[in-house]
């Protein structure tokens, strides 16, 4: 018999960490030793230059002192520990009645991808890493493995050890060599190194804790998407989790996309899940995988899904995938042929991890969902949509709290916190992410002015400083202007002034529709259970009527700077005119986008100015494209469409969270026209505008309210007539002598007085009487005489200084009268009048 030298290594974590090995090809070699007493032991055999590693079992039919050499494999190096030398006799027959040991004749398999973990090596500058990974291939050609085979490799003029991991069969060995297999040129190779996340390889299926868990630790440390984020991970855990058990039908949803406005959180949360899940994380900005030559850019695309298999469990993370996945209808033109390409190399990749089993989870985000081709949404690819809407006003203060947990704060306690919460309707996570900042940059400005030594403490007043400058970045993405954006210090603190004047305390003889604006749209904002107790909901829109200047304008701002003070809801203005334009299906799209934005911001009121111009009466659009007719049927869609669940609410009246659902989506239309019968009835139907108000010029007490108000403002010489020496006194003089004119008359009426002053003496300091008394003179001659189509009420000329006090001639009055004239004609010949 031949003798070869044994080194048994007994006990050990290799015992544990190796599994099965090749027979030893030419030796059929039984082990004899009492001393061995472990079921499994590791050997070391040497014979010659022939250098064997095994793994013995004792054999069931042979004697209790003898071992049969079940598993040999040729191999350069073996663990480092402590041998024990053995003796080993090769034996004579084919078979040995003692142990049952025979020369194996087993077939290796074929690797298709590897872990390679180095086990004295931290990972390399990613320059080197690079280098590597692409001669790693090459540098393994030909090489032996089994998963927790140990060997070394040369590169750089070193040698390293490594321990192979994660093995992949393209084909399998047979008998005893099952899972052995050699490495070629064509194996995927992925490196590891010391000081890596996890070290030991792929997370086990058991490592990933309760969605629950999950769940807690990203709320800890991003507010307001608890829901999102347990709908993301049911999918995910899917996915990399463990597969089920009995027969499973349909395969797990290979990615998701997570849409909403920008600076929502979307990128965020996504971070947040791959950071708490441990898994390897492969970020992607979509626009960067671009290259300049022809095909690159397909290459990079698929290299980066062939790295996430590699390191599987993995998600690859896609920010901004509209950039590679757009909407092929609108990338038809020859330009579009690289974005064409890059999304078939998309749907390629996607379709081959979804027709294997390997446990990679493609996550996505956008700010244009429907720019998104519909291949890359549908059939098992990124097949789930997250849309993250902003936050409410629980979720803001959840942000705000999160934000501000580490700072030093002074009276920032969850009351303040939830003042200003309610105070930032319309705020994403970045927008009070930004409000902070300012908030502290303010507090650091003063502290530097006030030269303290004092740490800086942040305090209400720093937020109410910075909430002024702050506005929703959806407010700002649009051609549209908010009203009133800019708050004061009174802004966060609701409810502490007089509710019965307000905004409202400047406009005079309005009081019925100030009440009705009160509960048909201030209140709703604040608490719809009064609506939702009877069975009904609030309603959709309000219209003000009235000739121009009667102050439905001036109404409008009043109801602006009400819902600002109270916190209650955004306030947009739009000028309707602006909306048009000459590119076809561009005023469609504008009138879209701002009832999108009108949504995003809700709760919010929109105001319509002169709402005429986009809601015409149908049937007389003279236009080859038909532009207002097609806007006021986009028009009465939206005003449908924006509140669609209303039914829902009703069917809970007593329910928080469906008046907190009401207030989330609720979009309350204003808008404002001087002829209502300009207007299709389409629009007047109740459910669109369900409120009409009629606004007309003041009555004589709420002129002379005006008057005494627009009083405070000039200084008028109340000595000069005693008749009239106060200001009282005049203002009701002039109340009585202004019947039929409009606010603005009334200061064009003072204002005149005071440029007539001017004209007498450019030192004046003040207004005598008599300039009052002959402007408001002048105007009510003008006011008698005019047709009930306003006119301007001083059409005089003036020339070198000198005030002409000559009657004008009628004619310029008549022009204008007749250019009216013929306006109202053509009007009623166009509307069939």
């Amino acid at each position: 018999m031949a003798t070869v030298r044994v080194d048994v290594v007994v006990g050990g974590a290799a015992g544990a960490a190796l599994t099965a090995v090749a027979t030893a090809r030419d030796e059929r070699c039984i082990l004899y030793s009492a001393a061995l007493q472990g079921g499994h032991q590791v050997v070391r055999v040497s014979n010659g230059s022939s250098v064997a590693f095994a793994r013995l079992r004792r054999r069931a039919d042979g004697s209790a002192a003898s071992f049969g050499l079940l598993e040999a494999l040729q191999l350069s190096e073996g663990p480092e520990m402590q041998p024990v030398t053995l003796r080993v006799e090769s034996a004579a027959g084919d078979d040995d009645a003692a142990t049952g040991a025979s020369k194996c004749k087993c077939r290796c398999g074929v690797v298709a991808s590897v872990r390679v973990r180095f086990l004295d090596r931290a990972r390399p500058p990613t320059a080197v890493l690079r280098g590597l990974q692409r001669i790693a291939g090459r540098l393994l050609d030909g090489a032996i493995a089994w998963s927790g085979r140990r060997s070394s490799v040369g590169w750089l003029n070193r040698r390293d050890r490594v321990e192979f991991a994660d093995v992949a069969w393209e084909s399998t060995g047979s008998g005893c060599c099952e899972h052995v297999g050699t490495i070629s040129s064509s194996t995927r190779v992925k490196l590891s190194f010391v000081g890596d996340e996890r070290p030991e390889g792929v997370i086990s299926t058991a490592a990933f804790k309760s969605e629950d868990a999950y769940v807690e630790q990203i709320a800890s440390g991003l507010g307001g998407v608890e829901k999102h984020a347990r709908s993301l991970l049911q999918t995910i855990l899917q996915r990399l989790g463990p597969e089920q058990d009995g027969e499973v039908t349909v395969r797990p949803s290979v990615g998701a996309l997570v849409s909403g406005l920008p600076g929502i959180g979307k990128t965020a949360l996504a971070k947040a899940i791959c950071k708490c899940l441990g898994v390897t994380t492969i970020f992607l900005n979509a626009a960067d995988i671009f290259q300049t030559y022809v095909g690159q850019s397909e290459k990079q695309l698929a290299k980066l899904f062939e790295s996430a298999v590699l390191q599987a469990p993995s998600i690859l993370l896609i920010d901004g995938i509209e950039a590679i996945a757009g909407n092929r209808r609108t990338l038809a033109d020859s330009q579009s042929a690289l974005e064409i390409g890059v999304l078939g190399a998309l749907l390629s990749s996607l379709e081959k991890i979804k027709a294997s089993s390997h446990r990679v989870f493609v996550l996505s985000t956008t700010t244009r969902p429907g720019d998104v081709d519909a291949a890359v949404l549908s059939n098992g690819r990124l097949d789930q949509v997250v849309n993250i809407e902003p936050p409410t006003q629980t979720e803001r203060f959840e942000i705000l709290r999160i934000i501000t947990t580490t700072w030093q704060v002074d009276q920032l306690d969850e009351v303040f916190l939830n003042q200003l919460s309610e105070s930032t309707g319309g705020f994403v996570g970045a927008d009070l992410l930004s409000l902070c900042q300012k908030a502290l940059q303010v507090c650091l400005n003063e502290a530097a002015a006030m030269k303290t030594e004092t740490s800086a403490i942040v305090c209400p007043r720093h937020f109410e400083q910075a909430l002024a400058v702050t506005y929703p970045s959806v407010l700002q993405t649009h051609h549209v202007s908010q009203r009133q954006q800019q708050p004061t210090s009174t802004s966060i603190q609701r409810h502490s002034e007089d509710r019965s004047l307000g905004a409202f305390s400047g406009v005079f003889g309005m009081d019925d529709a100030i009440q009705t604006l009160r509960v048909s749209l201030i209140e709703p904002l604040e608490d719809c259970s009064r609506f939702l107790r009877f069975g009904t909901t609030p309603p959709k829109g309000v219209l003000l009527t009235g000739p121009p200047g009667s102050g439905k304008t001036h109404l409008a701002n009043a109801v602006a700077e009400e819902v600002r003070r109270r916190g209650l809801a955004s306030f947009v203005s739009v000028q309707c005119s602006d909306l048009l334009t000459k590119i076809v299906g561009d005023t469609e799209k504008a009138l879209r986008e701002l009832f999108v934005t009108a949504r995003n911001a809700a709760p919010c009121v929109l105001y319509f100015d002169q709402i005429e111009s986009i809601a015409p009466l149908r049937g007389f659009d003279t236009s080859t494209e038909q532009t207002f007719d097609r806007m006021l049927s986009m028009l009465l869609v939206e005003m449908d469409g924006f509140n669609s669940s209303r039914t829902q609410l009703q069917r809970s009246l007593a329910s928080d969270e469906a008046r907190m659902s009401f207030l989330k989506q609720h979009v309350v239309i204003l808008a404002s026209t001087t002829n209502k019968e300009l207007l299709d009835p389409a629009i007047l139907r109740p459910g669109r505008f369900d409120v009409h108000l009629h606004v007309d010029f003041p009555d004589e007490d709420a002129r002379c309210a005006i008057i005494v108000q627009a009083l405070e403002k000039v200084p008028v010489d109340y000595s000069s007539d005693p008749t009239l020496s106060s200001r009282e006194a005049l203002a009701r003089h002039m109340a009585k002598h202004t019947s039929g004119l409009s606010a603005g008359d009334v200061s064009a009426i003072l204002r005149e007085a005071a440029m007539a002053s001017m004209r007498d003496k450019l030192e004046a300091t003040s207004v005598a009487i008599k300039y009052v008394l002959q402007a408001l003179g002048e105007a009510s001659s003008s006011s008698s005489t005019a047709s009930s189509t306003p006119t301007p009420l001083f059409a005089r000329r003036h020339a070198g200084g000198r005030r002409d006090n000559t009657k004008r001639p009628g004619a310029p009055r008549a022009s204008v009268r007749s250019s009216q004239a013929r306006r109202q004609t053509t009007d009623a010949r166009r509307f069939g009048a």
